[in-house]
């Protein structure tokens, strides 16, 4: 296991003119960084090591909001586009999103599909219309919903195949990354864990990746 330790930046001490902050000094609080290998799974909540990150802060998920829960998902209000899967809501996940309140998440979990085939594969049967999973500019909707809903100080712990997370252009400090390698030829899957830190996105506009 490997940690690191990074000055930290609260929004109180951000300048009148957010835009001058050194981007580096908005990457984290004691950031903690984990390689941990284990097992491939299609159930990303079920292998180990991140399991264990979301059980840690997530808890008893209340508060917590998930647009492509699928299955396993611990947060209390889950959506899905796949009819099939046991959340809340079948919505397109930008939709639903969208549907939210202003800073009315404790936190969010955003685990979408990793490529543009296991998104093709996951979601051209339920509504491949709606769904743009070849947009980046979907994506970049999405991480600017997720700031949207959050509350300040509010976590967002992103899944994926790289450690963009929602990002610090969106005024997000990083605060752990965790790196779960399978073996063989398998991509590793990283995990990040981050904090909103002011209630404008006010270090770029038009931030859409």
């Amino acid at each position: 296991m490997e940690t690191d330790t990074i000055k930290n930046i609260t929004e109180t001490e951000l300048p009148q003119d957010a835009n001058l902050v050194s981007m580096s000094r908005l990457v984290s609080q004691h950031a903690r960084f984990t390689r941990q290998w284990a097992m491939p799974n299609k159930h990303t909540f079920l292998i180990e090591p991140i399991r264990d990150l979301i059980h840690r802060y997530v808890g008893n998920g209340l508060g917590w909001i998930d647009a492509f829960a699928g299955e396993n998902s611990p947060a209390e209000t889950t959506n899905d586009l796949n009819p099939n899967k046991p959340t809340h809501y079948h919505l397109d996940a930008l939709e639903f999103l969208r549907s939210l309140p202003d800073e009315s998440a404790n936190g969010v979990i955003y685990d979408p599909p990793y490529s543009m085939t296991q998104a093709k594969e996951c979601y051209d049967k339920y509504g491949s219309d709606k769904f743009e999973p070849t947009s980046m500019r979907y994506w970049g909707d999405c991480k600017n919903e997720i700031r949207r809903i959050l509350r300040l100080h509010g976590k967002v712990i992103c899944c994926g195949w790289n450690s963009n997370g929602v990002g610090k252009g969106r005024m997000f400090r990083l605060d752990e990354l965790l790196i779960v390698p399978h073996g063989g030829s398998k991509n590793d899957t990283m995990v990040t864990v981050e904090t909103k830190i002011a209630h404008q996105q006010t270090l770029f506009s038009g931030v859409t990746g």
